[in-house]
This record gives structure tokens, C-alpha cells and sequence, in this order.
């Protein structure tokens, strides 16, 4: 029988290695590919010119827009593979890298466009890291869509490339048939040949100058000093052996030399991560990486050197996704009819959900792992408990004196214990005291909290100025809290502390606060202190909230602040803040409306909504272009350019700071009303998981005082890092240093 070619939709295209091998084995149309990158963009419209590109953020990209690429048409087959650093060998494991939530977006688009099948590629290490909890969400996201799953490990040196690179294969179908992975033998396809090793793959190369992307790298002398004490196949000798003027430790794949007559080890992104070339002093150009993937000479990658060496060491190999095309053709025409079951790679059955992840070993799975321990103090409705948690924290217990934010945190966090109350009261230091001692059996690893900050902050301030000409900062109750919680380091002598509040904390009361406190912990015996006001959009959040950060300890351990990952002003490798259009444009469509995940519409009247239109993308509300119905507010005051009121969001943009209540949010980007809660609460980074409960002015107050669970996660790894590598001034490496470490300032 004849079948029609099947049409595919990719999704973090990249170069498009997994579409050259679904184009070259000839049975698929990809009708619609996309990816963030715009170099990506540039070398697939150079190579595919008639392809429709989407060149979007996949959270900002509807099922909409694509189909409005394709003419309508719905995809057979949907592939990809979301950025693979937050969970790769490669990478520093950040568990809260927001690329680790991409898969998300990835099953909202399968589910919208529910082809037959898809195609999920990813890192080795997302089988195992973090416990395997990404693994888990994943595959329980897309059996809960009504997918098969189906896992195996594939090295793309069984399939005939020239390099050992194993890579994760997840499957989806939604038919009741078998799906089979193609079977290791080494056989070309089209344009794609198989090769034996590296010598076959580019030794022709050797003296070609004149050849598409065969960029050389201009090593410095020293380099090329130390490449010519390599050896085929070898690493850079140890330090003790070099001449003092070259010495440098081995790092990764660029002190490496390839042996000709062997596969080459993963190629790995970045302008100079490429090993060194068998038998030339300089490492591969970004041709000879991209001839060891097994692209085709005639695929060519556009931008500079930098970005070539990226697309082609972020890519599937051409040829291992050539093979992957053949079985899931086969697959989906059904021609394998294969009735036994017993090879089956089949993870996890349709409308099944996984409990734990299976690829762990039982011993493993059956030891009690040792966590480091955590109080979590004013938690409200717990933006540092989930970011703290997620970081791999055991919370002991919280507490807050918010009956609503209390009946938050027990709903989200219900083996969590919880004390509700005043945290001042001798009853309530005793009941949190008990429940420690009740689980530990030696001391606090850490002690976070956020005393409440509206005698501190910037909002509350204006407030007390506008309202009580004669405010006293020591008579206010809330500032009081800042003595209890020294009463808890106190009580519960953590080994760290780590203290959370609004950035005017530094210099109210003419710093009297923050000088009382640093003197308070030296003497408690937390000689290692320093203190920092963090924008949180630096660490993921799509905000740009300022909090002062406290951290101490009385271990000699460093303090580690975590070194941004998102920039206001990038430079070209450098990630830009996150904008809102990344984190709710999927809640714009009225569809996704509803009660139970607190995204329900404010209910404006409308002489607001008209109001609202007014206000242009990005600015506040300008009363002098007001028709005269709309000047007038219903209490009959004069409408005000208040610019947290009456402000609406860029969609471009990250947001400003989330301040609390129930009229307080700004106006959403497009809509002409203000932001639900949930839009709020993905703004602060909490996940879709984490339900606000109270009336919905309550509700708002707790999103807008939360600390975002980003932020938190970021400190949360930092900590652990340093106190499971006893990072001391005198021990922590200069690469540590580099890398996950920032300085103060």
C-alpha cells in the first residue's frame, strides 16, 4: 500500500538536525519548524527556505499561530527537543533554570494540536537528575494528554555517526500498536552516510581552506604549546608535567585530541568546547563538528563562528534522526506488526501516571537520603518553601500569622507542619521548637525568613508620610518582627540564617534595623555575614523585584551569591530578562479561565475596562485624553495618573515589582482588565501547581508579598552547593568561582 507523506511540526528546531534526517528519509513534510534563536532562524530559512519559521519563545507561540503557518494544517507528528543545559552534565544543574519548565509549553502545543505521535529528545542526564524529577512531570504530563510513552537511551554510534553521543528518545503515540526503536545497525539514508570514525568523517579536510563554515580558530602561542604536547587520542598532560609557563588543570572537551581511528566524544557548544583535531594543532572548526554530527557538506550554518559551533553542537545528529523518522513511519502505517511485546521500551501507559522514577536503582531508591534541614519563618503562602523545596530542602516546619496564607501553605504543602500565630509569643516559639527537636538530632542546617515588610518598604513609606506626619519606625508592631526573628536564630541556633525583606530595609530609620541586626548575629557566633539587595529578575522571574538578602553563617563557609542569569542589557551570549509575554500568554484566551487555578477575570465594571483602553502598552494612564464619562472615578474624584494603578504591562517587558492587594496588580498587556492571580502569581515564578486559597483579596495579598520561588531556589543552590563542597575562602576552586559564584557587588 501507498501511504501519503506524513507532516511534522518541530519545535526547538535549533539547526534542525532532526528535521534534515525526517526531510532525508523522504516520507515527511515538515510543515512549520520554530526556536528562539534567531540564528537558528537564519541558517534553517538559508537551508529551507519554503518551511514557515516561527521565531518565537514557544510560551508566547499558540497552537493558533502555527496552524496559521501551515494553512490549517494539523501535524502527524510533532518533534523536539527543549534546551537540555538545566539538566546536563554539561551545565551547573540548576534546579531552578526556567529551561527545565519548557517542556510545558511543549505538551500544551502536542495536546492542542494532537498529532499521532511525538518525538521528545533530550540529555542522558535528565533520567537522573534531580532524582529523576523532571523525568516524571514529563512523562506524567503527556500520559495525562492520552500518549504512550515509550524511553530508551539512543547512542548515535550505533546508528553509523562518527561520535558516541547518547541522548534520551521519548515517544508518544496515541495508537494502541507497539512503537519499536530502530534496531543499532549502520545503514545511510539519502544524503546522510554512515561514517566509521573520525578519520572517515573529516581527515579530507586536513589542508582545505576554502570551504563552508571550515572557520579556524586563532589559537594564542601558549595553546598551541600546550596542544602540541598532546598525544592522538590523549589529554593534556598533568600540571606538574608542563612547563610552569603553560601550566593550566585539564577542562572539559578543549584539552582533548581526537584519535582518527575511534568515534569522537560528544560534541558540546560553545566557540572553543570543540576537541582538538587528530593530527592539527587547533581545535575542530565548526565543518569537521558538523561532518562528526553528520550534516551534509550542502547544509550550511550562518552567523559567526560562535554561533555555528553552538547550533551544531546543540543538534541531533542528522543521521540517528533519520532512523528515529523510519520507525516512527513504520509505526504510524503500521508495518511492523510485531505481536511480541517482550523488548518493548514501553514507560508508561495512557492516562497512567508515574510515582516514582523508575530508573533509579531500588538500593538507591529504598535509602533514606539526608537533607539538609530548613525553618521557614513569616512563609505567608510559601514562594521560599517551594523554592527552597525544590532546591532539595527538608522544610521542618512553618508558620504565619495569616489564618488565609495559613490555609494556603497546609493545602500546597499538607506533610509540611504549620504554626499558626503570632511568631512573638513564648507558646508559639516553644510548639516550633518542639517540632524540631522532635525530627532533629542535631542542629538547624538553615533558618530563612521574611519578617513582614511594610514598615520597611518603599510603598508602605509613602503611606505613613501621606497619612501619620509623625511615624515612628520603632513603635511599628511589623518592624518588631525583626527582633523575633533574632530570637529564633537564637532559640534554634541554625548553622546559616538566611533573612528576606524589601529593599528600604537598608536604610530605614537611618540603617538603625539593619545595624542591629548584623551586631546581633556577630555576637551569636555568625562571624561569616554579608548582605546584598537582589534584583529577582537576574535570577529567572520575570520581575524586577529588589529584596535585601541576608545570609550568615557560623561554619567559615563563603557566602554564595548566585551569579545572574538573565541580563537587562545581554551581552551576545548573555540570556535578557524574561518578559511577561513569556509567562501568561497562555492565560489570554478566555478558555483557560477558571476558579479552581485561581485565574478568574477582576470583575470591572465597564467604565473601568473603557478606562482601560485608554492606557497604551507599557505606560500609564494619561487623564488628558479622556473623554469626559471616563475623568471621573464613581466616588466623583478626578482620575490621577497613578502609575502602579493605572499602568499597563509591557507584553516585552519584565514587570515591575507585584505589590500587594486587591486593586493593586497592573493592567494586563493586551486585555483591558488587571491581572488574575494566577497571571500575578506565574509572574512571581510560582508553578501552575500551587493554589491560593481565602477570599480574593486575601488571595492577592498573598501572591504580591510572596518572595519569588525562583529567587528562592537560586539562594536555596548556592547554599547547598557550598556546604556540600565545604567551600572556604581557601578551598573553593577558581572555576567555582567563575561559574556559580558572584561577588557582592
Amino acid at each position: 500500500m501507498k501511504y501519503k507523506k506524513l507532516n511534522v511540526v518541530s519545535l526547538f528546531t535549533g539547526a534542525g538536525g532532526l528535521d534534515i534526517g525526517f526531510e532525508e528519509y523522504g516520507k515527511f513534510n515538515i510543515i512549520c519548524a520554530s526556536d528562539i534563536e534567531a540564528e537558528a532562524k537564519n541558517t534553517y530559512n538559508y537551508n529551507y527556505p519554503n518551511i514557515p519559521f516561527i521565531n518565537q519563545d514557544i510560551r508566547t507561540i499558540s497552537s493558533k499561530d502555527i496552524l496559521d503557518k501551515t494553512n490549517g494544517i494539523y501535524p502527524d507528528i510533532i518533534i523536539g527537543g527543549p534546551p537540555c543545559q538545566g539538566f546536563s552534565v554539561m551545565g551547573d544543574k540548576n534546579s531552578n533554570d526556567p529551561r527545565n519548565t519548557l517542556f510545558e509549553s511543549y505538551v500544551r502545543l502536542v495536546n492542542d494540536l494532537s498529532p499521532t505521535c511525538f518525538v521528545f529528545e533530550n540529555v542522558k542526564g535528565i533520567k537522573s537528575m534531580f532524582n529523576g524529577k523532571y523525568l516524571i512531570d514529563i512523562v506524567n504530563s503527556f500520559a495525562k494528554i492520552g500518549y504512550d510513552i515509550y524511553f530508551d537511551i539512543l547512542n548515535s554510534s550505533d546508528y553509523g555517526v562518527a561520535q558516541n553521543r547518547e541522548r534520551v528518545i521519548l515517544v508518544g503515540t496515541k495508537l494502541n500498536e507497539t512503537y519499536n526503536y530502530p534496531e543499532k545497525n549502520r545503514v545511510s539514508i539519502g544524503n546522510l552516510k554512515i561514517k566509521s570514525n573520525v578519520e572517515e568523517a573529516i581527515m579530507d579536510l586536513e589542508n582545505e581552506d576554502d570551504f563552508p563554515n571550515h572557520i579556524k580558530l586563532k589559537h594564542s602561542e601558549i595553546v598551541i604549546q600546550r596542544y602540541k604536547l598532546i598525544k592522538e587520542g590523549g589529554k593534556l598532560p598533568p600540571p606538574e608535567k608542563l612547563p610552569k609557563e603553560i601550566r593550566r588543570k585539564n577542562f572539559g572537551n578543549t584539552y582533548n585530541r581526537l584519535d582518527r581511528y575511534k568515534n569522537a566524544p560528544t560534541m558540546v557548544p560553545g566557540n572553543n568546547s570543540f576537541p582538538i583535531h587528530p593530527t592539527l594543532h587547533r581545535s575542530l572548526t565548526p565543518r569537521e563538528a558538523a561532518r562528526i554530527q553528520s550534516f551534509p557538506d550542502n547544509f550550511i550554518f550562518t552567523g559567526n563562528r560562535r554561533k555555528q559551533c553552538i547550533l551544531v553542537g546543540n543538534a541531533v545528529p542528522p543521521l540517528l534522526g533519520a532512523r528515529i523518522a523510519e520507525s516512527i513511519y513504520t509505526h504510524i502505517t503500521l508495518q511492523n506488526n510485531i505481536k511480541d511485546n517482550s523488548n518493548s521500551k514501553l514507560l508508561l501507559k495512557k492516562y497512567e501516571q508515574l510515582e516514582s522514577n523508575p530508573f533509579l536503582k531500588k538500593k538507591i531508591q529504598n535509602t533514606i537520603i539526608k537533607k539538609l534541614t530548613c525553618v521557614d519563618l513569616f512563609c505567608g503562602a510559601g514562594g521560599i518553601t517551594v523554592g527552597f523545596q525544590n532546591a532539595g530542602l527538608d522544610i521542618l516546619v512553618s508558620a504565619d500569622i495569616n489564618k488565609y496564607a495559613a490555609q494556603t501553605h497546609k493545602n500546597n504543602f499538607p506533610n509540611i507542619p504549620f504554626v499558626e500565630g503570632d511568631l512573638s509569643i513564648d507558646n508559639n516559639k516553644n510548639e516550633i521548637l518542639n517540632i524540631v527537636n522532635k525530627k532533629l538530632n542535631q542542629n538547624l542546617d538553615i533558618l530563612v525568613g521574611g519578617p513582614p515588610c511594610q514598615g520597611f518598604s518603599m510603598f508602605g513609606k509613602r503611606r505613613f508620610k501621606n497619612t501619620d506626619k509623625e511615624y515612628n519606625p520603632h513603635l511599628d508592631s511589623r518592624n518588631k518582627l525583626v527582633y523575633t526573628y533574632i530570637d529564633y536564630v537564637k532559640l534554634l541556633n541554625p548553622k546559616w540564617i538566611v533573612m528576606e525583606n524589601v529593599a528600604g530595609f537598608t536604610t530605614l530609620d537611618n540603617g538603625f534595623f539593619l545595624k542591629y541586626l548584623l551586631k546581633e548575629i556577630e555576637e551569636l557566633g555568625y562571624k561569616n555575614y554579608d548582605y546584598k539587595i537582589i534584583n529577582t529578575a537576574d535570577y529567572g522571574v520575570a520581575q524586577t523585584r529588589k529584596r535585601f538578602i541576608l545570609i550568615a553563617n557560623r561554619t567559615g563557609n563563603i557566602i554564595p551569591w548566585s551569579k545572574p542569569k538573565y541580563y537587562k542589557e545581554p551581552k551576545d551570549w548573555q540570556k535578557p530578562y524574561r518578559n511577561i509575554n513569556e509567562v501568561i500568554n497562555d492565560l489570554s484566551d478566555e478558555k483557560s479561565y477558571s476558579e479552581d487555578k485561581n485565574h478568574i477575570s477582576m470583575r470591572h465594571n465597564e467604565i473601568v475596562k473603557e478606562r482601560f483602553s485608554y492606557i497604551k502598552e507599557g505606560e500609564k494612564i494619561d487623564p488628558t485624553i479622556l473623554p469626559e464619562h471616563l475623568k471621573y472615578s464613581k466616588t466623583g474624584k478626578l482620575i490621577k495618573s497613578y502609575s502602579k494603578v493605572f499602568f499597563r504591562l509591557d507584553r516585552n517587558k519584565p514587570c515591575h515589582t507585584i505589590v500587594p492587594g486587591h486593586s493593586a496588580f497592573p493592567i494586563h498587556p493586551w486585555l483591558n482588565r488587571q491581572l488574575t492571580i494566577r497571571e500575578a502569581a506565574r509572574i512571581q515564578s510560582f508553578p501552575d501547581e500551587i493554589k491560593f486559597f481565602g477570599p480574593q483579596s486575601e488571595q492577592c495579598m498573598q501572591v504580591g508579598n510572596a518572595f519569588p520561588p525562583l529567587a528562592a531556589e537560586s539562594i536555596a543552590n548556592s547554599i547547598i552547593k557550598t556546604i556540600q563542597n565545604d567551600w572556604k575562602d581557601d578551598t573553593i576552586s577558581n572555576l567555582a568561582k567563575y561559574s556559580l559564584i558572584s561577588s557582592k557587588d
